[in-house]
């Protein structure tokens, strides 16, 4: 059974702390030396458009509770669903892959252009190519490691960014990610 304690940001595998994308990938890309506030505002303000995305998915979306800092990457969503159409088979599914020990939650998973893509939402100014190593789990930790993968890049002023991750070497960086954490917690 997998859980997820929010406020630490920590999965669990039937009670056993095991380790979260988001945590590995910090070693290719973590963000020392960016100011506190800073990066607690960029925290918030993702995970307010996520959740806004889910809901407006999922058909929910109550319009008026949009807090007008978030609106253009709401905005930015709703021009990416419009004009790619995608049919979702998962939103903000939580996974474990169990051969390699690791859990996540994936933004959104289905059919798009006729292709199965993997796709993870971002509102970050700047993109980084770690972002197709964070696809790269999502995919094979949910079996489908065929699928395409992408990042859905959202601005502010309510367009968007689909960047396509075809790098054949993401899925081994992710993989060597899991084995040196694994070195080094045995080796404190």
């Amino acid at each position: 059974m997998l859980t997820f304690d929010e406020a630490t940001h920590t999965y669990y595998w039937h009670g056993k702390r095991v380790p979260g994308v988001t945590g590995l990938l910090k070693t290719l890309h973590n963000f020392d030396g960016v100011p506190t506030d800073v990066l607690e505002a960029a925290s918030q303000r993702g995970t307010a458009v996520h959740l806004a995305c889910e809901y407006l998915d999922k058909g929910i979306l109550d319009e008026d509770s949009v807090d007008p800092a978030i609106a253009g990457y709401v905005n930015g969503w709703r021009l990416f669903m419009a004009e790619k159409k995608p049919a979702w088979s998962a939103i903000e599914q939580m996974f474990y892959h169990p051969a390699l020990a690791y859990a996540g939650t994936l933004d959104r998973e289905g059919l798009m252009e006729g292709d199965e893509w993997t796709l993870d939402i971002k509102t970050a100014a700047a993109s980084h190519p770690v972002w197709g190593i964070q696809t790269a789990a999502y995919a094979n930790g949910r079996g489908k490691p065929k699928s395409r993968r992408g990042t859905v890049q959202l601005r502010a002023d309510g367009t968007y960014r689909l960047i396509e991750w075809k790098a054949s070497t993401d899925w081994p960086v992710f993989v060597s990610l899991i084995t040196i954490t694994s070195f080094l917690e045995q080796h404190k």
